[in-house]
């Protein structure tokens, strides 16, 4: 089965909100967003879930960076 993309491209399969809910792997504090970002509009949802990831991992670039 493929990986979901995390490119900013989309592959045949991806796990749904439902999917996500019910998987014990999944942390508690992303189901809690994947809720209270359900009723949102699901474009603004995702494009303010691009922004996050961008800063999140320029957060951990930067924590687990040797140079400053």
């Amino acid at each position: 089965m493929p990986e979901a993309g995390l490119e900013g491209f989309r592959t045949e399969w991806a796990p749904s909100v439902a999917d996500l809910l019910v998987d014990p792997a999944v942390s508690f504090a992303l189901k809690d967003v994947l809720r209270t970002w359900e009723v949102r509009d699901p474009v603004d949802a995702a494009r303010d879930a691009r922004l996050l990831a961008e800063v999140l991992e320029r957060r951990a670039d930067e924590a687990v960076s040797w140079t400053v």
